[in-house]
């Protein structure tokens, strides 16, 4: 018989979103399987089936784990730009994203993302290959309903659920991967443009706009600068926040910190040697895709810009949202001026 053998990684970085719902699926599994459920063969059996779609699962298999494995962390290397750095406010000196564009049919707005590498500081005797990334045009803030609704109405898809919290600015939620791709598809076709998820080393690289911190800001949460369980926000722990309610980030991007976890077109890689950092699955399969941020509910912690976590691609929960990255064409991959994006609003 065809065993289930599972490539998970240990969630190391916090626990699953909605233990309830993985409870459910867990008794589903044990009724198919005839065990009794809350046995740990139910929960392997449940964890190794889920990631391996083809599996046989007629009986309980034994779950093999490979070591833990990470992605860089790029708060330990050094960000070195292909443009030159350009004094910012504060003389860190890091590149500022040079402009903005605006989608012509939808307003949606993107700023440009300076490319560059990730490498080891100087006396690090370890060596480590770098991370490079190109440049690439990152939405200003997280879609919101507004956004999402109109392309609904447009290709007759159900509208998603808003928990009652309202509509129109707030982040759209309830949606999955596949939503995301076809909202980007959509949205490509209004302009002729090819717009995508990112991957997970771009969100961060965009959400860290040059800083080593864990927060854009400093090493500290703060108070009233993000909106989850904690930071101290008038929607801590209730709901999502309307898209720009707080400051942006170096480079002019809202609620890279808080509000709503995003999705990612990375898969979670358990294999180091198959892993880019510029790898963007565009396939429609339902294995986990990454997720960054931490979302309304979360605890600062989870806000660092090195969390990191993952869900099924077909998932959809109040916690979950996204924003787009538009691809650039060949002529617009140059170095540019390296002139700091204004944080105007929407």
């Amino acid at each position: 018989m065809t065993s289930c053998n599972t490539r998970t990684v240990p969630r190391r970085f916090g626990a699953a979103r909605h233990p309830r719902s993985q409870r459910r699926a867990g008794l589903l599994l044990a009724a198919a399987l005839g065990l009794g459920g809350g046995t740990p063969a139910v929960a392997e059996a449940e964890e190794s089936c889920a990631a391996n779609l083809t599996c046989d699962a007629l009986q309980p298999a034994r779950v093999t784990r490979p070591p833990i494995w990470e992605p860089p962390d790029l708060g330990q290397l050094v960000f070195r730009p292909f443009a030159e750095p350009v004094a910012t406010a504060d003389g860190a000196g890091v590149a500022s994203a040079p402009r903005t564009w605006e989608e012509p049919t939808t307003g949606l707005r993107f700023v440009r993302i300076p490319g560059g590498c990730y490498e080891a500081p100087e006396g690090v005797d370890e060596p480590r290959a770098p991370v490079c990334l190109e440049p690439f045009d990152m939405g200003v803030y997280e879609v919101s309903f507004d956004d999402y609704d109109r392309f609904a109405q447009e290709t007759a898809r159900d509208l998603p659920d808003d928990k009652g919290w309202g509509r129109g600015q707030r982040p759209v939620i309830n949606v999955n991967v596949y939503d995301a791709m076809n909202f980007a598809r959509w949205l490509g076709r209004q302009s002729g443009q090819r717009f995508r998820l990112p991957t997970e080393m771009e969100w961060e690289h965009a959400a860290r706009a040059g800083s080593q911190s864990p927060y854009p800001w400093g090493d500290e949460p703060g108070t009233n600068r993000a909106n989850c369980d904690g930071c101290g926000s008038a929607w801590d722990g209730q709901s999502t926040a309307p898209v720009g309610s707080f400051a942006p980030n170096a480079w002019g991007l809202y609620d890279m910190t808080g509000n709503v976890a995003e999705w990612t077109c990375s898969i979670r890689a358990p294999d180091p040697e198959t892993w880019s950092a510029q790898v963007c699955d565009g396939r429609y399969e339902s294995r986990r895709r990454v997720l960054r941020n931490g979302a309304w509910s979360d605890p600062p912690s989870r806000l660092v810009a090195g969390w990191r976590d993952w869900n099924a691609a077909v998932r959809r929960t109040e916690e979950m949202g996204f924003r787009l990255v538009r691809e650039l064409g060949a002529g617009e991959r140059t170095a540019g001026s390296a002139a700091a994006v204004g944080g105007a609003g929407r």
